[in-house]
């Protein structure tokens, strides 16, 4: 089994959001897309942000033009919304 590759990972700053946006192969037919936060304080670490829990969750696609356009939405997402505390 080979090691995940970048596929595509572009940092977003915007206001007091510093995240960044990667999307991984993993293996064929299998692309991760995930949100971090980076942050000195981390302070969007589990927040939710355009169905991405900052730091936690990710997006699975199983082509690379379906995770390219979930990178694109992910782009979008940490450009313009506020991230969200999580619902209990």
């Amino acid at each position: 089994m080979t090691a995940p590759t970048i596929v595509a990972q572009r940092p977003v700053i915007a206001g007091d959001k510093q995240l960044t946006v990667s999307t991984i192969r993993i293996a064929a037919n299998y692309y991760d897309t995930v949100i971090f936060d980076d942050s000195p304080d981390k302070r969007h670490v589990g927040m939710v942000i355009g169905g991405y829990v900052i730091d936690h969750s990710s997006k699975r696609a199983n082509d690379r033009e379906a995770a390219m356009e979930q990178h694109r939405e992910a782009l979008i997402a940490a450009r313009n919304e506020t991230p969200k505390a999580v619902r209990a």
